[in-house]
């Protein structure tokens, strides 16, 4: 069966949209044929996979993390404020509620038994590298897709150290190539970028590292065949669980503004259906007027499909 394959990048409670997006698609009747996920988008991705239905107003109360909300409320996310915490502890939170809420959701799942091909992104906390997770529990696998440094501890995974997939690249779309299973719609659920000069020395440093991620985040959207594009604008704070409705709301009018896109998409032929067609469309070749037994005794090997 022909259909897209979904690019669903990270942006915590923004990730909402993708629960839209998954939503419209299935409404208007598109296939998917893969599915490829990092951090929120690996959530919403794995739910897709695995046919479980939880509604997006609802979805957070399963991973409502009572020492996010305290940083959210200090703005220790955003302004790092807490200086001393990220001077004397790796990370500010456990994490332990969400990771009970992943293992709420999926039990005993794994990766390789999903129904549709699903690919969970992480990154190697040492090296920098892209990690495809296609085997393992779901679970586990989610908790590494979804460890923003400085935030969650590291999980290790087979020797390695995982974290947030989004430190590799925001929007999985190399995984998704990797799944080679049609053309690829990606999901970026960024808030609108808004210049700004810094006001601090450590402002200065936070912007240029987002404007490194950024120009990744473009390179990796350009391979893509669709892009939606979430560009919150006034922004969705990552962890602010109040505006989830709101996330989800702009992710349906952004997915059914891409329809006619995606529509167009499908009904151009894939390589594989050319290839198809072409046995019909280009002649026979006209076999060799020559003795077959001759012809094997001169050292000829007959090809089997």
């Amino acid at each position: 069966m022909e259909g897209i394959v979904l690019a669903l990048g990270g942006g915590g409670v923004r990730g909402g949209a993708h629960t839209a997006v998954l939503d419209v698609l299935t409404e208007a009747q598109i296939p998917i044929v893969g599915l490829a996920g990092s951090s929120a988008g690996a959530l919403a991705a794995a739910l897709y996979a695995f046919g479980i239905q939880v509604r997006h107003n609802e979805l957070s109360e399963w991973l409502k993390d009572p020492e996010l909300e305290r940083l959210q409320k200090t703005g220790a996310l955003h302004q790092v404020t807490r200086l001393v915490d990220f001077v004397r502890r790796p990370y500010l939170a456990e994490g332990a509620r969400i990771r009970q809420g992943y293992r709420a959701l999926f039990g005993e799942r794994r990766i390789e038994d999903s129904p549709i091909p699903l690919v969970i992104q992480a990154c190697d906390f040492n090296t920098g590298e892209l990690v495809m997770l296609r085997a393992g529990p779901v679970s586990e696998a989610l908790a590494a897709s979804s460890a923003v440094p400085s935030i969650f501890p590291p999980v290790p995974w087979h020797g390695r150290l995982l974290v947030d997939g989004d430190v590799a690249e925001k929007v999985p779309v190399t995984a998704a190539k990797a799944l080679q299973a049609g053309p690829i719609v990606a999901v970026d659920v960024s808030n609108r970028v808004v210049p700004a000069e810094p006001k601090s020395a450590l402002e200065a440093a936070l912007q240029a590292g987002e404007a490194s991620r950024r120009r990744l985040l473009s390179m990796a959207l350009a391979q893509a065949d669709v892009v939606i594009s979430l560009a919150a604008d006034p922004p969705i704070e990552t962890f602010d669980y109040t505006k989830a409705d709101l996330a989800y709301q702009l992710g349906r009018q952004r997915a059914e503004e891409a329809l006619p896109r995606i529509r167009q998409l499908l009904a151009r032929p894939t390589p594989a259906s050319k290839a198809w067609w072409s046995r019909f469309a280009q002649p026979k070749p006209q076999a060799a007027k020559t003795n077959p037994v001759a012809g094997q005794a001169k050292g000829q090997k007959q090809h089997h499909p």
